[in-house]
C-alpha cells in the first residue's frame, strides 16, 4: 500500500462524537466489562446468518473448530496463496455470506491472537471504491493496529488473551467504529460504497510471522 491508499491521513477517534454516537444507542464511550453472551454495541440490531466459506491455502488444513465452537486458525510463512495472483499471502478466515450495501453492520466475536503472530490480518470488513477493504486489523507484534500501520494501535497488549471485538459500519456516514471488550477505540473512514461484508481468522501479509494462530469463538453478526 502506498500513496493515499496507507491509511495515513483517515480520520479517527473522532466520528463516534456527537450524532454518531447517538445514532449507534450510547450514553457513553465505556460500556462496563465484557457480557458473557452476545451483545451488540447500541440498539436497533437485528442478529442475521453468520454462515460463511472457509479459505484456506491451497491443499492444506489450518483450521479446526472445536466442540465447543472455538475455531483454530494457523498459517506458516511458506504456506501458498490461496488465490494466486489476486492475494498476497496465504489465508486461513471464515468469509461470511451476508453482504450488505446499505445501512449498518456489525461484526462481534472473542478473538484471541497467539504469541509471536505478526503482520497477519484477523479480521476485515470487504469492500470499498477506492480501496479493496473498508477496514483491516492486524495483529503487529504483541498489538491490534489500523492495518499494518504501527503508529495507529487499536489495543495492546494482546498475545494469548481472549479479547471482546466489535466493529460497526455505518454506510450512511462511511465510517468504521471499533471497540475493543465494549469500550470505544477508534473510527475509521471506509473506503467507499461497494458491496461489503465480513471476514475472520488470519491473512498472511508480507513480512508476516513464521508461524500465526488466531482463536476466535462466539460470533456474532447484525444488521440494522
Amino acid at each position: 500500500m502506498s500513496g493515499t491508499k496507507n491509511g495515513k491521513g483517515l480520520r479517527r477517534r473522532s466520528l463516534l462524537v456527537g450524532g454518531a454516537g447517538a445514532g449507534l444507542g450510547l450514553a457513553g464511550w465505556g460500556l462496563s466489562a465484557t457480557p458473557a453472551a452476545a451483545a451488540p454495541i447500541g440498539s436497533g440490531w437485528t442478529e442475521v446468518s453468520a454462515a460463511h466459506n472457509l479459505h484456506q491455502p491451497p491443499d492444506r488444513t489450518r483450521h479446526t473448530v472445536g466442540s465447543d465452537g472455538e475455531h483454530h486458525f494457523w498459517l506458516y510463512d511458506s504456506d501458498p496463496s490461496t488465490f494466486p495472483g489476486q492475494d498476497s499471502g496465504p489465508r486461513s478466515e471464515l468469509r461470511f455470506l451476508d453482504q450488505y450495501t446499505s445501512g449498518s453492520a456489525q461484526f462481534e466475536a472473542d478473538v484471541k491472537v497467539g504469541a509471536g503472530a505478526h503482520n497477519v490480518c484477523v479480521m476485515q470488513v470487504f469492500g470499498g471504491s477506492s480501496w479493496a477493504t473498508a477496514f483491516m486489523t492486524l495483529a503487529t507484534h504483541d498489538s491490534l493496529t489500523y492495518y499494518n500501520y504501527t503508529d495507529q494501535v487499536i489495543q495492546a497488549p494482546i498475545y494469548d488473551t481472549y479479547l471482546r471485538l466489535n466493529v460497526v459500519h455505518d454506510t450512511a456516514a462511511a465510517a468504521v467504529h471499533v471497540f475493543v471488550n465494549r469500550r470505544f477505540k477508534a473510527s475509521y473512514a471506509d473506503h467507499g460504497r461497494a458491496t461489503h461484508y465480513f471476514k475472520c481468522g488470519l491473512y498472511g501479509r508480507a513480512g508476516m510471522s513464521a508461524r500465526s494462530d488466531a482463536y476466535i469463538k462466539n460470533i456474532h453478526l447484525y444488521r440494522k
